[in-house]
């Protein structure tokens, strides 16, 4: 297939990428490359990889970028509470406006498959319910509502999307990002010796970026269309803390400074009863960070570069291209 990836250069994107070119989909990944080339520069060589190194809100390259394109996979976004709401102009015109018009365009050119990476953050706060795809929402942040506004202009604009609802991803990635509660414990847990917890009773559904991204390639598969949430285990962010600290050893640390509002469990047995399974688990991903350190690939996780926030915030290069 002629698959058209936005955002494939990111924490999500670049592994999804690789997976696709492996699987012999002709690949096109558009993207304004504001955290960089390097995620995908070893794809730049593979004769079924283009890159369309462009913003998603210019108008004119998406709808050249869409000429026969089979699938559309939509991961661009300003992703995260907090890097949303740098600039809300800027999320606006690319979490919501340019999502919605990506979705007018494929309908309009015929492109059968669209699919969009949505957020379970969406539930945002419903206690101890189990919370399925026909629960109510409760976005509590920009980020979430915007993600919302597009699944509704979605399904109003396509005939038939495909919308994943993500957990929390956590995991390695060719793009690492380190903003992400699971990778956070997990790297200062190795580094420092001891995580901090604010609050910590608030439930989580977690996913896996691998796992994320096999979803993505079961619904392309599969043809799966309507609302699916992707998640393989509910925990507390204390329990989460607990698991990495009975493996490393490390401290726990308890603030009340700032404690997340957001608290939802989600049942993910839709996409089960299609056939989708995740297989990646919390204890991988501290190996996989654990080896990642010693071999020297990781030296200072408080790197700009592996948080969306701090790159969008202090790097003027990255300023530059998001905030047109």
């Amino acid at each position: 297939m002629q698959v058209l990836v936005t955002g494939g250069a990111g924490y999500l994107g670049s592994i999804l990428t690789r997976k696709l070119l492996n699987q012999g989909h002709h690949v096109t990944v558009f993207d304004a490359l504001w955290y960089g080339k390097e995620p995908i520069r070893d794809c730049l060589g593979n004769e079924n990889f283009k890159l369309i190194n462009e913003d998603i809100r210019n108008l004119i390259p998406t709808v050249k970028a869409l000429k026969n394109v089979d699938a559309v996979i939509h991961l661009a976004s300003v992703v995260g509470m907090p890097a949303s709401s740098i600039e809300p102009k800027t999320s606006e015109e690319v979490n919501y406006l340019a999502t919605k018009n990506i979705a007018e365009l494929c309908e309009l050119h015929g492109i059968d498959t669209y699919m969009f990476a949505s957020t379970c953050s969406v539930y945002g706060s419903q206690g101890n319910d189990l919370i399925t795809e026909k629960s109510k929402v409760n976005p509590l942040d920009y980020y979430a509502e915007s993600k919302w506004l597009s699944e509704r202009a979605i399904q109003y604009l396509n005939h038939a999307p495909t919308i994943l609802r993500f957990g929390t991803l956590f995991g390695i990635s060719p793009r690492l990002r380190f903003d992400l509660v699971v990778n956070l414990f997990i790297i200062q847990s190795i580094f420092d010796g001891e995580i901090t917890v604010d609050g910590g009773s608030q439930y989580r559904p977690f996913l896996h970026v691998e796992d994320a991204a096999d979803s993505l390639i079961f619904a392309l598969d599969k043809n799966l269309t309507g609302t699916y949430n992707v998640i393989s285990e509910n925990k507390t962010i204390m329990q989460v803390a607990e698991l990495i600290s009975e493996i490393s050893g490390c401290k726990i640390n308890i603030s009340q400074d700032n404690p997340d509002k957001r608290n939802y469990r989600v049942s993910a047995d839709k996409i089960k009863r299609s056939g989708f399974n995740p297989t990646h688990t919390i204890k991988q991903s501290f190996n996989e960070f654990e080896n990642k350190v010693k071999s020297g690939e990781i030296k200072n996780y408080k790197k700009a570069i592996y948080n969306n926030y701090k790159q969008l915030f202090e790097s003027d290069e990255a300023r530059k291209k998001a905030f047109i």
